[in-house]
């Protein structure tokens, strides 16, 4: 019973001892059973001693090794705001020069535009045409009772090809001021030699000769203001004829005066 309430006593006696060397002086007196139990207590709290001072160790070791893992998670995540701030200025300079070449390119293609109108109203200020009947050979065409569009195929200057030798019809390329001739001839007889100028169908003049015997001819001329697009063309007079040869009686003829 004595044992029993000394051995605890003894033990608080040890936990709060820090020197191995009092608590060994404190061994002598007792018994060797008590001897022997002591020394293993001992050793046991001076081993579990060295193991909480090496987990402190430990410890102290992990705590500085995560404050500098989080000082590094820090800097890399700083750098990483850095370089992400600066592929933002990166990305705005980008969208900059994009922008500038946007509008770069819509100027260029602006003074394109500008360059091919101007080119185009230069074009359209060069047109003119002249053109007989015949290629070759000799013809008196009619009389025909309606009017009829003539084609004249010998085209000697076509000048912006606003005159078509397929259809013998002369369409505007630009709003303007235009001047036409036309000539027309044939032998006298029963028939006149007459022909009219026809503008979106609507009669202008008439060049207008009747002659009983021998060869008569007329001419004609009008100026005539057209938007893009009007068609302008001769039509045969109905009962009238007309003559053509090698020497190129009956003309028609076009140019423009002035675009508006």
């Amino acid at each position: 019973m004595k044992m029993t309430l000394f051995l605890p006593l003894l033990l608080v006696v040890l936990s709060v001892s820090t020197d191995q060397t009092e608590a060994l002086a404190l061994q002598q007196s007792f018994s060797p059973d008590v001897h022997a139990a002591l020394r293993e207590m001992i050793a046991s709290l001076t081993e579990q001693r060295l193991e909480l001072r090496s987990l402190k160790k430990e410890s102290a070791g992990n705590v500085a090794k995560s404050e500098r893992q989080e000082a590094e998670i820090k800097n890399l995540k700083k750098q990483l705001e850095e370089h992400d701030t600066k592929l933002e200025g990166q990305e705005t300079e980008t969208n900059k020069l994009k922008q500038q070449l946007e509008e770069h390119d819509t100027k260029l293609e602006g003074q394109e535009t500008e360059t091919n109108k101007l080119k185009q109203q230069l074009e359209v200020r060069q047109v003119a045409f002249s053109a007989s009947l015949l290629v070759d050979g000799s013809t008196t065409f009619g009389p025909f009772n309606t009017f009829t569009t003539l084609v004249f195929k010998h085209v000697v200057t076509n000048i912006g090809n606003a005159y078509n030798q397929q259809t013998g019809i002369f369409t505007a390329p630009v709003k303007g001021a235009y001047h036409f001739e036309w000539y027309v001839g044939a032998h006298g007889g029963r028939h006149a030699a007459a022909a009219v100028l026809v503008k979106n169908g609507e009669r202008i003049f008439i060049a207008y000769e009747y002659q009983r015997s021998s060869y008569g001819t007329s001419a004609n001329g009008a100026t005539l203001l057209l938007e893009s697009g009007d068609q302008v063309f001769v039509q045969q007079w109905p009962n009238a004829i007309l003559f053509d040869n090698n020497n190129h009686h009956t003309t028609f003829s076009g140019h423009l005066l002035f675009n508006m």
